[in-house]
This record gives C-alpha cells, sequence and structure tokens, in this order.
C-alpha cells in the first residue's frame, strides 16, 4: 500500500504533540478498534467474552486496495424494496475486480453509471456495450439516516 516511487509528495503541517499519534497510526495502517469474535449474543455478554477482543483494523478491511477502491453514496431509494440499499448508504466498491454472477456491480453505459446485479448473460444482451465500472464488496448502512454523516 505504499507509494509509487516517482510519486510527488507535499508537506503536511502537524503539531508536534501529535506526531507520536500520526507515526502510530501510518505503522498500523490506520485504527484499530475493539473486535468481538464469536459473535456478541443479544443481551449480556458472557464473562469469558473478554478473553476472545482482538483489534480491527475497519480501514483495512473495507478497503484493502484503496488505490482501486471507489466509496459511492446511494442517492435514492430505488433499490430499496429489491435490494436493501437505502438513499445514503455508502457502496465501497473495487475497480479492475472480475464480476460473478450475482455480483452488485457498478456499469457503465451511454455515459450513464447504473446499478445492477451481474449476470453475464443478460448484461451483454440488454446493454452490450456496457463496461463494468466497479464490483461492489461493502455496503455501510447508518441506522441515524442519511444526514447522519452530513455536517
Amino acid at each position: 500500500m505504499g507509494r509509487e516511487r516517482e510519486e510527488p509528495t507535499r508537506r503536511v503541517p502537524i503539531p508536534v504533540s501529535l506526531v507520536p499519534q500520526v507515526e502510530q497510526f501510518i505503522s498500523q495502517g490506520g485504527v484499530g478498534c475493539p473486535f468481538y469474535e464469536p459473535m456478541v449474543p443479544a443481551g449480556f455478554p458472557s464473562p469469558a467474552q473478554d478473553e476472545n477482543i482482538q483489534t480491527l483494523n475497519i480501514l483495512s478491511y473495507l478497503i484493502p486496495y484503496p488505490e482501486r477502491t471507489v466509496l459511492i453514496r446511494v442517492p435514492d431509494d430505488s433499490m430499496e424494496e429489491d435490494e436493501g440499499f437505502f438513499r445514503g448508504d455508502i457502496l465501497v466498491a473495487e475497480r479492475h475486480e472480475t464480476p460473478r454472477n450475482g455480483d452488485l456491480v457498478f456499469c457503465i453505459a451511454n455515459g450513464e453509471i447504473f446499478l445492477t446485479r451481474f449476470e453475464s448473460r443478460i448484461i451483454r444482451r440488454e446493454t452490450p456495450d456496457a463496461e463494468i465500472y466497479a464490483v461492489v464488496r461493502f455496503r455501510i448502512h447508518t441506522l441515524h439516516g442519511d444526514d447522519f454523516f452530513r455536517t
């Protein structure tokens, strides 16, 4: 995940007091959060559950290849009933990934981008000029509605 050899760099001012935290963040590849495995049951967890705490870096988990990952916000509720995608959900998709039948994909055809389930023979027949732009890997859904991430 390092930078390209000839890639230009730029200076970013960081308060001296925060340098150790930034260095730790970079060395760990992002922020690690407590991760409970196996799943925490509804209700009260077992006291022995504390022994199973690990750390999960959510950014590395969701975005293992940042250079080919795109994040796309679901603009409307047209896929809510059939697919369970709500307005404001964020889809994490990878470019240059080969889709399998049944994958959710972003396609580009006639200058428009659209989201659909990938079925190779159907896409080729209905939109022969469609190009697969990215394959959706994750959906980020907030339980607080679409303005939760807006400032």
